[in-house]
């Protein structure tokens, strides 16, 4: 039999890892649903460095985001930034809704994050709203790392 062959290809592919860590992405899910949970401390290994911070829906990220991004447009005329908030919060629309078990969330949304070395040295740097693939992450603790 070759190394080519359907039956090692089907046997290769059911020992391959997922493309996500489900419990994570169930704690995601359960955040963005709203629930009386509004957000959980977590560390995230990715390729060899550490983010930390707590996941929040995806409403509240866009929330956020929208308003820290409008702030820095000082320039602009306020109907202009309003409108540029308003088209940026409605990113966070999907999520305002009560979300499907199926399919688990692509994204994990952070606030405050914090990144770290693998050694948990702190990069320098202000606790910041994140964005990242639940794919990419490669482990979790739940609990925050503390610059410092």
């Amino acid at each position: 039999m070759s190394i080519d062959s359907p039956i090692a290809a089907s046997s290769a592919n059911s020992n391959a890892a997922p493309s996500a860590d489900a419990f994570l992405q169930f704690l995601v899910n359960l955040v963005n649903n709203g629930s009386q949970l509004e957000s959980i401390g977590v560390t995230l290994q990715m390729g060899g460095m550490l983010v930390s911070g707590s996941i929040v829906s995806g409403a509240d990220y866009f929330d956020r985001f929208a308003a820290n991004f409008t702030e820095s447009l000082d320039t602009l005329d306020a109907d202009t930034r309003n409108g540029v908030r308003a088209s940026l919060a409605e990113l966070g629309d999907v999520f305002r809704v009560p979300q499907p078990v199926d399919p688990l969330p692509n994204y994990i949304h952070l606030a405050d994050a914090l990144f770290f070395s693998a050694d948990g040295s702190p990069i320098a740097g202000q606790p910041t709203l994140w964005r990242g693939r639940t794919s990419s992450v490669d482990g979790f603790i739940l609990g925050r790392l503390q610059a410092g």
